[in-house]
């Protein structure tokens, strides 16, 4: 009975009109509008430049983005790069009412740039409309893709240290705030790839732009059109013409695998230019011009093994959020789509992506010595240097070492017994470059300097360890990693590295008279000699010269020697007919002893390297002298280590990315097979 007198007096109601509906207000600002009347890219002194636009779009117009119409930077046609940096944007920012008219607001608005990180200096994160309307600048990082700028009337996001909130962020209104929000028309920059979020900003290599930012590298073909690299036409041969670079689909390589996650190597990266300006501090320019890597490949920290991946699998796509580890950039809480599973395929074609992706190999150079005789205290660790872009550049890529020793010595110098080891930096004392502690400044009186000291003397071979392979053994105990020694400056076929010319030195030979050095070596120095044609040669001090009762070296045979006091002048004498072009020489490099960390306990956990040449056990004593007196080429994962010395270490990913070169009369140690 109730429900039917509800009902009747509803609807009498309705018959007679009245009724009514409350609209809600329409006072009070509703929304804004936002006009971009301009964008610059703000480069690391703070002045502004115009941001460049893909390459693509620029060839359609001429050389260079100026040439680009302006109407059309920025369109989907017609993207920006993903900026190395901040940009700028100057606003035209329109009050609304919830009408969509133009409302009389006086107030702060606050800047948001989606997706993208706004500036910390606060005067570029808000500004006060007049009457409704206001000119305003925002700057931001971290833009890609479909690029919206929001205005909205809401608090400033604090910025905080250790201290509290930093800086001195605006003053709220008294009359609260509404939250009425409006945003621009997209702006379009391009879709991220892993060189674009990996490529540092300035010239620091520890740590990524895109850190804390979650990222989707790639687009699968059922998520919209196939994401294509979008190079620059570069002359990569040397002749002086540029060389057109069509485009190709973003093509993720799965290069290895591990219990917590996997490898990826993007294999149709752009090449990118070596910076060889001043501020850049490079010591020794890559011939080519570009760096040896293109900042594309990444660990995926996957908490796991990556269970249906494998080596050479290709990827349409690649999600999750960016975080350096120990200055090695990963992708964490990741997602991805599988292209191809080549396990799918007849084996035969297994490695067909990665024959693709061929390992670079490292060099003296890459690892940032310079080019000169002078030795410099950093030249035992690789890559040292924390503006080193050549190392960066090669991170979590495919690498290959060369001709490496493995230790021939293991010295725990944890003295007290606490399971670690003090680290250790360069510093200058008394005008001169030195390993020390890494304190600055440093303590009257460093508590750990006899742990410390034993660490560096070890590391870089000095001291009681002078031209000895030495490893820390707290390290190795705990982390699994050792040193390694890469071959000294020299002609490859020497087995040297041959990519710093001015490290040596050269010396015409003659067959009627003796020739000796330009300058000689100090006591101790560990050198190498090669000659082009059989000669004589003799070591001694200022005075030597070289005849035919010295020692005979044959052609094309490397001699190893340590200079004793007295004696670091090398003279010689042809043993036979010099009248050949081009003109035979000897050459003489001081070994570098230049270092870079190996782990090989996942890949070969079977290869024992803390071995022991007299032990009592006869096979493992043989198995020691052949690991020992062997030099090893590897292939590996290239990790940074920050904390580490030296910081750069190489991941082989099983057996067979180790080979041997075995010592005279000797053999490869189980289970790893000579080098072909």
């Amino acid at each position: 009975m109730k429900k039917q007198w509800l009902l009747l007096a509803a609807t009498a109601a309705s018959l007679s009109g009245c009724f009514s509906v409350d609209s809600g207000t329409t006072q009070g600002v509703g929304s804004f509008r936002v006009l971009v009347q301009s964008i610059s890219a703000v480069s690391a002194s703070g002045s502004l430049q115009p941001l460049e636009v893909v390459p693509s779009c620029i060839k359609l117009y001429g050389t260079r983005t100026d040439q680009v119409p302006a109407n059309l930077r920025g369109t989907a046609d017609c993207r920006y790069v993903v900026p190395n940096g901040q940009v700028e944007l100057l606003l035209d920012v329109t009050a609304l009412d919830k009408t969509g008219k133009a409302f009389d607001f006086n107030g702060p608005v606050t800047f948001k740039v989606v997706p993208g990180d706004l500036s910390d200096d606060y005067a570029y994160t808000w500004m006060t409309l007049a009457r409704g309307r206001g000119n305003g600048k925002v700057r931001a990082e971290h833009v890609y893709g479909e690029v919206r700028v929001w205005a909205v009337d809401e608090p400033v996001e604090l910025h905080y240290t250790d201290a509290g909130v930093a800086g001195t962020p605006p003053p709220e209104p008294d009359g609260g705030r509404s939250y009425a929000a409006g945003s621009s028309e997209p702006l379009f920059f391009q879709d991220p790839t892993l060189s674009a979020v990996q490529s540092p900003q300035g010239y620091d290599n520890r740590s990524s732009p895109f850190v804390g930012q979650f990222v989707t590298i790639g687009r699968a073909p059922e998520s919209g059109s196939v994401l294509y690299q979008n190079c620059p036409d570069l002359d990569l041969n040397g002749d002086g013409q540029p060389d057109p670079q069509p485009a190709k689909p973003v093509t993720l390589l799965v290069t290895g695998t591990d219990p917590s996650g996997f490898f990826v190597t993007d294999i149709t990266a752009c090449p990118v230019r070596e910076d060889t300006s001043s501020a850049a501090q490079v010591r020794a320019p890559e011939p080519s011009g570009f760096l040896p890597g293109s900042f594309g490949s990444m660990f995926v920290y996957n908490y796991s093994f990556p269970e249906g991946l494998d080596p050479g699998d290709l990827l349409w796509t690649l999600s999750g959020s960016i975080q350096e580890f120990t200055s090695t950039t990963q992708l964490t809480f990741p997602s991805w789509t599988v292209r191809e599973r080549v396990r799918e395929l007849p084996p035969e074609q297994w490695n067909k992506y990665l024959d693709l992706n061929p390992p670079v190999e490292i060099s003296l150079r890459h690892c940032g010595l310079d080019n000169t005789m002078a030795p410099f205290v950093t030249d035992t660790t690789c890559g040292h240097n924390r503006r080193n872009m050549k190392m960066e550049s090669l991170e979590s890529g495919l690498v290959k070492l060369r001709r490496v020793r493995f230790p021939q010595t293991f010295k725990n110098c944890d003295f007290n017994g606490d399971g670690s080891v003090p680290f250790f930096c360069e510093t200058t004392v008394n005008g001169e470059w030195v390993w020390a502690g890494c304190a600055f400044p440093a303590p009257a009186v460093d508590p750990d300097l006899e742990e410390r000291t034993c660490n560096i003397q070890c590391t870089n071979g000095a001291g009681p360890y002078l031209n000895t392979v030495c490893t820390e053994k707290a390290q190795f105990t705990n982390f699994g990693q050792f040193v390694v020694e890469l071959p000294g400056p020299g002609p490859r076929e020497a087995g040297l590295d041959d990519t710093l010319i001015n490290r040596r030195q050269e010396v015409l030979l003659s067959d009627t008279s003796s020739k000796k050095l330009s300058s000689g070596y100090e006591a101790g120095v560990a050198a190498s000699i090669w000659c082009d044609v059989d000669t004589y040669l003799r070591v001694g001090d200022a005075n030597v010269t070289a005849d035919n009762t010295a020692e005979l070296l044959p052609a094309k045979t490397r001699k190893d020697v340590i200079f004793n006091a007295g004696e670091g002048m090398v003279a010689f004498l042809a043993a036979q007919s010099v009248a050949v072009t081009p003109a035979p020489r000897c050459t003489v490099a001081r070994n570098t002893h230049t270092r870079v960390l190996l782990m090989t306990k996942d890949a070969v956990p079977e290869l024992k390297v803390d071995c022991d040449e007299s032990s009592t056990d006869a096979e493992a004593a043989r198995q020691c002298r052949y690991l020992r007196g062997a030099t090893y080429d590897v292939v590996g994962h290239l990790r940074h280590v920050q904390a580490a010395r030296p910081r750069w270490m190489v991941l082989p990913r099983d057996q067979d990315d180790l080979c041997c070169y075995p010592g005279p009369g000797l053999e490869c140690p189980k289970p790893i097979q000579p080098c072909k």
